[in-house]
């Protein structure tokens, strides 16, 4: 039987794992992300000769061909992303490294990873919406009733329905890491059991998750003021290739946000 009991989670150990996940791992998720680059290269020289070959296109009149070729390119993108997500999961949280075929999966622990994400999306977009409700919508048929006071209590609405949002998101987030890693165990219903009453432990997570990621935008910011002013011919490359290493890394360490809180909650060895 699955254990229910209420845990806490630790916001910085929470933190710490996602950075060490990343840097621990970074050559694996440069694989996941080459092995998907071989695979979908095809499909990027289609889209590059039917859309931009004479170079940055006209979106609105782009012809039906090239369209139709970036809407399949974007959708084996974004299928790719949840193949690797899967791959990654399981390399941080099991020590698992794919052989073969493995490294581009799409078997079915995959899809049902895409299916936990859209219910996620799902609820998010409910939440979206009382918000958007309150705040825009509320305040014009409370005011003969509230008079002034409508607009900013709609407002104090929305915001508390926009933390709802994120504190749910942070819940179900440990349940598609159970997905990756096949916990059938750690079900939604136990991932909402489990996470409850953990409001502060949340905001604390969010405020270094922010402060991690602006140093980050920091070090970045800082790389590409640099080749703009630095006149030395190796500084704009190396500029960019750390932009680029670290817009890759900050993608794998949002990815083992859901990771790392499914190490908090589901008390698995």
């Amino acid at each position: 039987m699955t254990d229910t009991t209420r845990r806490s989670l630790a916001p910085m150990e929470a933190i710490e794992f996602s950075i060490a996940a990343v840097f621990r791992h970074f050559f694996f998720g440069l694989g996941l992300a080459l092995s998907w680059l071989v695979l979908l290269s095809p499909l990027v020289a289609l889209a590059w000769f039917l859309a931009f070959r004479n170079g940055v296109p006209d979106v609105k009149a782009l012809p039906a061909a090239a369209m139709a070729g970036l809407i399949l390119l974007g959708a084996a993108v974004l299928i790719a992303s949840f193949s690797i997500a899967v791959n990654w999961h399981r390399r941080v949280l099991l020590g698992e490294r794919p052989r073969r075929l493995q490294w581009v999966r799409l078997d079915g622990v995959v899809w049902r990873y895409f299916a936990g994400f859209v219910l996620l999306l799902v609820v998010l977009a409910l939440y979206a919406g009382a918000a958007y409700g309150f705040a825009v919508l509320a305040p014009p048929a409370l005011e003969p009733h509230l008079g002034p006071a409508a607009k900013p209590l709609g407002i104090i609405l929305a915001v508390l329905f926009g933390l709802s949002a994120l504190f749910t998101f942070y819940r179900l987030s440990s349940w598609l890491a159970s997905i990756a890693v096949g916990d059938r165990d750690y079900s939604i219903r136990t991932a909402w059991k489990v996470t409850a009453k953990n409001r502060m432990a949340y905001l604390g997570f969010t405020f270094w998750l922010i402060f991690t990621l602006a140093i980050a935008g920091a070090i970045g910011a800082g790389a590409f003021f640099a080749q703009q002013n630095l006149p030395q011919p190796w500084v704009k490359p190396v500029a960019f290739a750390l932009m680029g290493i670290l817009v890759f890394m900050a993608m794998f360490f949002i990815t083992s946000v859901a990771a790392g809180h499914y190490r908090a909650f589901a008390d698995r060895p």
